[in-house]
């Protein structure tokens, strides 16, 4: 029999607030974070906007660890672990490969003869100085999860998880199916992004999946593409219910996991949306199939996936989903790759908690295409029982999760 799994706490930096309370009040309003990007020239970039936190980091240069440690010290409770073996504490994070700085990058390639060619003797004369100016950690994707362990004194299994847009959402998976197995019965999980900055502005510029107009409004029928973001988002889970947050009323169970992958293509969704939809039946027969009443829906902005993932989510609920209600944070936070299913999660913890569901900022016009119940300009305020987030990825790895009140 597993283990039952509930939520401690949570604990967020986003480009709307410093902490998940701050940032939670400003979705509430409608609001969106997306604004021109100030840290560098993007003069001739596809997209000129992004979501980006405002709070600058001087101590380190991997900006994941820092955006990480902000989350982690809001979300972590030294006492919530007061008589648990180290051991019994776990950590899971959803991060991908870091970068050193633009300019140390440029000096690298410099060193290496700045050509067609490598030259590797000019880059073993040159570059052995400004090899010891990078922080290994940085282009670790390990990195965070250990720093995070040792941050909070856990011993016990730490694992990272590089899985594109799913990778917050698969860490917290992962976190779960470790407490339900018995390796911990704590665990600090979640997921961590931080990408605005040149190389992935112009990256995804030339995959064709940024938003030209620079605008993030998913489900809208002018919808034209993402806005990258940036933040972290980590939840605690424990096994006993009397650990969750007390100021937290009703305490909150994850109870539903669904993994899968379309095995379709690199970039593009199943245009059946067979994937998403296994992944959402799976997350749902693993609760016990609950009537779902809020669906944080991946929701990228992008023509495509909006559309393949509002039928597929009709289809896995049933009836076209038309009882439950669905919004995407991704039109006021952006698009954090590897944090954004972490992201969705808290979403869904609140709105289980509150009964509050955000709006999708941005949405007017809703797509025919996208024909679910959507929050539009202004929360919505129900009793929410069960709550579903999506995660779909590059590569095909879609990821679900229900969230239920306990």
């Amino acid at each position: 029999m597993k283990r039952p799994v509930y939520v401690a706490r949570v604990g967020a930096i986003t480009p709307l607030g410093d902490t998940w309370p701050s940032t939670f009040e400003r979705l509430t309003a409608g609001e969106s974070a997306v604004r021109p990007v100030e840290a560098f020239d993007t003069q001739d970039f596809p997209c000129r906007v992004a979501a980006w936190v405002e709070r600058q980091f001087s101590h380190t240069e991997d900006r994941r660890l820092a955006l990480a440690e902000c989350a982690a010290d809001e979300a972590w409770d030294a006492d919530l672990a007061d008589g648990i073996e180290p051991e019994r504490v776990g950590v899971f994070i959803g991060a991908e490969s870091g970068r050193a700085k633009v300019a140390t990058i440029v000096a690298l390639a410099q060193a290496a003869g700045g050509g067609q060619c490598f030259d590797h003797r000019e880059f073993g004369h040159r570059a052995r100085e400004w090899a010891a100016r990078i922080d290994a950690a940085v282009v670790s994707p390990a990195a965070v999860a250990a720093a995070l362990a040792a941050r909070i004194g856990a011993a016990g299994p730490v694992e990272t998880v590089s899985l594109a847009c799913a990778s917050g959402s698969a860490a917290i998976a992962e976190g779960a199916r470790a407490i339900r197995l018995g390796e911990c019965d704590v665990a600090l999980c979640g997921g961590v992004g931080a990408d605005v900055d040149p190389l992935m502005l112009v990256g995804f510029g030339k995959l064709g999946a940024l938003s030209q107009r620079g605008i993030s409004r998913p489900f809208d029928a002018h919808r034209d593409g993402f806005v990258v973001g940036e933040g972290a988002a980590l939840v605690v889970l424990c096994a006993e219910r009397a650990w969750s947050d007390t100021r937290a009323d009703p305490a909150v169970a994850l109870t539903g996991i669904g993994r899968s992958l379309d095995a379709h293509h690199l970039t593009a969704p199943d245009p059946d949306g067979d994937g998403a939809l296994r992944a959402m039946r799976a997350a749902l027969d693993d609760a016990g199939d609950p009537a779902i009443d809020y669906v944080q829906a991946h929701g990228t902005s992008t023509p495509l996936n909006d559309a393949i993932e509002a039928r597929a989510i009709g289809r896995a609920l049933g009836d076209g989903g038309g009882r439950a209600w669905v919004s995407s944070v991704k039109g006021a936070l952006g698009h954090w790759i590897a944090g954004a299913g972490a992201l969705g999660c808290v979403c869904a913890i609140e709105a289980v908690r509150s009964g509050v569901m955000i709006p999708t900022a941005h949405l007017s016009e809703p797509d025919r295409e996208c024909d679910v119940r959507h929050v539009i300009g202004a929360a919505e305020r129900a009793p929410v029982a069960a709550a579903l987030v999506n995660a779909f990825a590059f590569g095909g790895a879609n990821c679900s999760l229900v969230w239920e009140r306990a």
